[in-house]
Protein backbone atom coordinates (compact mmCIF):
# COMPACT_ATOMS: atom_id res chain seq x y z
CA UNK A 1 0.00 0.00 0.00
CA UNK A 2 3.08 2.77 0.65
CA UNK A 3 4.25 1.55 -2.37
CA UNK A 4 1.11 2.81 -4.02
CA UNK A 5 1.20 6.12 -2.61
CA UNK A 6 4.54 6.86 -2.91
CA UNK A 7 3.97 6.00 -6.75
CA UNK A 8 1.13 8.51 -6.89
CA UNK A 9 2.99 11.13 -4.97
CA UNK A 10 5.81 10.85 -7.58
CA UNK A 11 3.49 11.19 -10.56
CA UNK A 12 1.56 14.39 -9.00
CA UNK A 13 4.71 15.66 -8.29
CA UNK A 14 6.39 15.14 -11.96
CA UNK A 15 3.45 16.16 -13.73
CA UNK A 16 3.15 19.44 -11.95
CA UNK A 17 6.97 19.98 -12.61
CA UNK A 18 5.98 19.54 -16.07
CA UNK A 19 2.91 22.05 -15.98
CA UNK A 20 5.39 24.12 -14.15
CA UNK A 21 7.92 24.53 -16.70
CA UNK A 22 4.81 23.57 -19.82
CA UNK A 23 4.49 27.25 -20.77
CA UNK A 24 0.48 28.83 -20.54
CA UNK A 25 -1.11 25.40 -21.17
CA UNK A 26 0.41 24.29 -17.81
CA UNK A 27 -0.36 27.22 -15.95
CA UNK A 28 -4.36 27.16 -17.33
CA UNK A 29 -4.48 23.88 -15.91
CA UNK A 30 -2.69 24.86 -12.82
CA UNK A 31 -4.83 27.66 -12.34
CA UNK A 32 -7.67 25.42 -13.10
CA UNK A 33 -7.50 23.61 -10.11
CA UNK A 34 -6.75 26.39 -7.98
CA UNK A 35 -2.66 25.66 -7.53
CA UNK A 36 -1.28 28.05 -9.60
CA UNK A 37 -2.08 31.80 -11.00
CA UNK A 38 -4.14 32.37 -13.91
CA UNK A 39 -1.68 34.10 -17.23
CA UNK A 40 -2.01 37.44 -16.99
CA UNK A 41 -5.13 39.08 -19.03
CA UNK A 42 -7.24 35.86 -18.49
CA UNK A 43 -10.57 36.83 -17.19
CA UNK A 44 -13.22 33.32 -16.10
CA UNK A 45 -16.66 33.32 -17.46
CA UNK A 46 -18.14 34.20 -14.48
CA UNK A 47 -16.58 37.42 -14.06
CA UNK A 48 -17.84 38.09 -17.92
CA UNK A 49 -21.59 37.35 -16.76
CA UNK A 50 -20.58 39.29 -13.82
CA UNK A 51 -19.74 42.22 -15.77
CA UNK A 52 -22.76 42.09 -18.14
CA UNK A 53 -25.39 42.15 -14.61
CA UNK A 54 -25.40 46.25 -15.03
CA UNK A 55 -26.17 46.12 -18.33
CA UNK A 56 -29.04 43.58 -17.67
CA UNK A 57 -29.90 45.34 -14.62
CA UNK A 58 -30.65 48.45 -16.48
CA UNK A 59 -32.66 47.10 -19.36
CA UNK A 60 -34.76 45.39 -16.87
CA UNK A 61 -35.60 47.98 -14.64
CA UNK A 62 -36.80 49.90 -17.75
CA UNK A 63 -38.72 46.95 -19.06
CA UNK A 64 -40.62 45.87 -15.15
CA UNK A 65 -41.56 49.58 -15.33
CA UNK A 66 -43.30 49.72 -18.44
CA UNK A 67 -45.01 47.15 -18.13
CA UNK A 68 -46.03 47.56 -14.48
CA UNK A 69 -47.12 51.36 -15.87
CA UNK A 70 -50.90 50.86 -15.36
CA UNK A 71 -50.91 49.23 -11.88
CA UNK A 72 -53.42 47.83 -10.05
CA UNK A 73 -56.92 49.86 -9.16
CA UNK A 74 -57.63 49.30 -5.63
CA UNK A 75 -61.42 50.33 -3.52
CA UNK A 76 -61.11 51.77 -0.07
CA UNK A 77 -64.19 51.30 2.00
CA UNK A 78 -65.15 54.51 4.20
CA UNK A 79 -68.00 53.78 5.81
CA UNK A 80 -71.14 53.35 3.62
CA UNK A 81 -69.47 55.25 0.70
CA UNK A 82 -65.83 54.44 -0.66
CA UNK A 83 -63.47 55.59 -3.38
CA UNK A 84 -60.82 54.36 -5.70
CA UNK A 85 -56.53 54.88 -6.26
CA UNK A 86 -54.26 53.48 -8.56
CA UNK A 87 -51.32 51.99 -6.95
CA UNK A 88 -47.96 51.35 -8.88
CA UNK A 89 -44.78 49.09 -7.98
CA UNK A 90 -41.56 51.62 -9.19
CA UNK A 91 -38.92 49.52 -9.36
CA UNK A 92 -35.84 52.59 -8.35
CA UNK A 93 -32.60 50.39 -7.77
CA UNK A 94 -30.60 47.66 -8.68
CA UNK A 95 -27.30 45.63 -7.04
CA UNK A 96 -25.62 42.71 -9.00
CA UNK A 97 -25.79 40.13 -6.79
CA UNK A 98 -23.76 36.64 -7.68
CA UNK A 99 -23.09 34.79 -10.74
CA UNK A 100 -22.72 31.06 -10.76
CA UNK A 101 -21.99 28.45 -13.37
CA UNK A 102 -25.24 26.56 -14.13
CA UNK A 103 -25.86 22.94 -12.31
CA UNK A 104 -25.57 19.54 -14.26
CA UNK A 105 -29.49 19.55 -14.29
CA UNK A 106 -29.85 22.97 -16.07
CA UNK A 107 -27.97 23.61 -19.70
CA UNK A 108 -24.32 24.59 -19.50
CA UNK A 109 -23.57 28.67 -18.95
CA UNK A 110 -24.21 30.60 -16.35
CA UNK A 111 -27.06 32.22 -14.03
CA UNK A 112 -26.59 35.82 -12.79
CA UNK A 113 -28.69 37.57 -9.50
CA UNK A 114 -29.68 40.95 -9.88
CA UNK A 115 -31.46 42.32 -6.85
CA UNK A 116 -34.20 45.31 -7.75
CA UNK A 117 -35.81 47.57 -4.82
CA UNK A 118 -38.75 49.11 -5.55
CA UNK A 119 -41.36 51.81 -3.67
CA UNK A 120 -45.56 51.71 -4.34
CA UNK A 121 -46.83 55.18 -5.56
CA UNK A 122 -50.65 55.40 -5.31
CA UNK A 123 -52.93 58.22 -7.20
CA UNK A 124 -55.23 60.07 -5.65
CA UNK A 125 -58.32 58.75 -4.30
CA UNK A 126 -60.98 59.21 -6.89
CA UNK A 127 -65.01 58.41 -6.74
CA UNK A 128 -64.64 55.87 -9.79
CA UNK A 129 -62.88 53.48 -11.32
CA UNK A 130 -62.67 55.06 -14.53
CA UNK A 131 -61.38 57.82 -13.05
CA UNK A 132 -59.09 56.32 -10.59
CA UNK A 133 -57.34 54.03 -13.64
CA UNK A 134 -56.82 57.96 -15.55
CA UNK A 135 -54.68 59.14 -12.71
CA UNK A 136 -51.07 58.87 -12.22
CA UNK A 137 -50.14 57.25 -9.45
CA UNK A 138 -46.89 59.67 -8.10
CA UNK A 139 -48.08 60.08 -4.44
CA UNK A 140 -45.08 57.45 -2.40
CA UNK A 141 -46.39 55.17 0.36
CA UNK A 142 -44.60 53.76 3.10
CA UNK A 143 -44.46 50.09 1.07
CA UNK A 144 -41.10 49.34 -0.06
CA UNK A 145 -39.41 46.04 -0.52
CA UNK A 146 -36.47 43.83 -2.82
CA UNK A 147 -36.76 41.18 -5.32
CA UNK A 148 -34.29 39.23 -6.74
CA UNK A 149 -34.25 37.87 -10.34
CA UNK A 150 -32.39 35.05 -12.10
CA UNK A 151 -31.22 35.39 -15.19
CA UNK A 152 -29.55 32.86 -17.84
CA UNK A 153 -26.45 33.46 -20.00
CA UNK A 154 -24.81 31.07 -22.40
CA UNK A 155 -21.80 29.24 -21.89
CA UNK A 156 -19.82 32.55 -23.60
CA UNK A 157 -21.26 34.49 -21.27
CA UNK A 158 -24.08 36.53 -23.19
CA UNK A 159 -27.62 37.29 -22.05
CA UNK A 160 -30.31 36.21 -24.36
CA UNK A 161 -32.69 39.08 -23.31
CA UNK A 162 -35.13 36.78 -22.13
CA UNK A 163 -37.66 38.35 -19.00
CA UNK A 164 -35.66 37.01 -15.29
CA UNK A 165 -37.51 34.60 -13.30
CA UNK A 166 -37.87 35.57 -9.67
CA UNK A 167 -36.25 34.18 -7.31
CA UNK A 168 -35.93 33.50 -3.40
CA UNK A 169 -31.72 33.36 -4.13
Amino acid sequence: MKLWNCLIALCLLSALTACQGGGNVGQKVLADFGIGEHPEGYVSGSDKVFGQLDTVGKTEIKRMNAAGRNGEIKFVQEGLHGSYHKLVKQYESFYPLDVKAATASQDRGYTGLIEYTYRMYKSEDKPSKVEAAAMSASIPTDEQGKETYRYSFSVGGTWDGAKGERSSR
